[in-house]
């Protein structure tokens, strides 16, 4: 083999591996995508153990903290529950949103906007007007992310069981 066939040979396998390595590279990146939603769990009395332990080997960042209480009892389908409130804790250090859910048809009963750190949200009046009758519901809590263009986006998730009651 002459010298030149040498150089040929050595720059074609220069420019493989360049390029195995670039696709690697994209492999990577393209399978690293931060935009997935984050883990939502549903706690209860008989797993909340569990997922404070499965919460603890995820990332600190991911964690936060609410005020809320789990039974929310209306006068009527129009009024306030003045026992209610959920809120975004002291402790956080980010924003956060609510959505209370009708677990019979996902239909959102309760929204906020967001919640900056420390906001509490008392009494509680709901979006829309129930008939009497006590509902199982579920308060999906969003931890969020402030993206370079002010808005916001969620970063996490957990959702509490609430018991709405409308007593007429």
């Amino acid at each position: 083999m002459d010298k030149k066939t040498k150089i040929i040979i050595a720059c074609v396998c220069v420019v493989a591996f360049l390029a195995i390595g670039g696709a690697v590279i994209m492999f990577i990146m393209m399978n690293n995508n931060e935009d997935e939603p984050q883990t939502t769990y549903m706690i209860d009395e008989g797993n909340y153990q569990q997922i404070l332990d499965d919460m603890s080997e995820q990332v600190q960042e991911g964690y936060f903290e609410t005020y809320m209480t789990t039974e929310w009892i209306f006068p009527d389908g129009g009024s306030e529950a003045s026992e209610a409130m959920l809120g975004n804790s002291p402790n956080n250090t980010k924003p956060i949103r609510c959505e209370l859910l009708l677990d019979e048809t996902g239909e959102i009963l309760f929204e906020t906007g967001v919640l900056p750190v420390g906001t509490l949200v008392s009494p509680i009046r709901l979006d829309r007007d129930l008939a009497a009758g006590t509902y199982d519901t579920t308060c999906m809590i969003y931890l969020m992310n402030e993206k370079e263009d002010g808005t916001f986006e969620d970063y996490s998730s957990a959702g509490f069981r609430v018991t709405l009651t409308v007593q007429n």
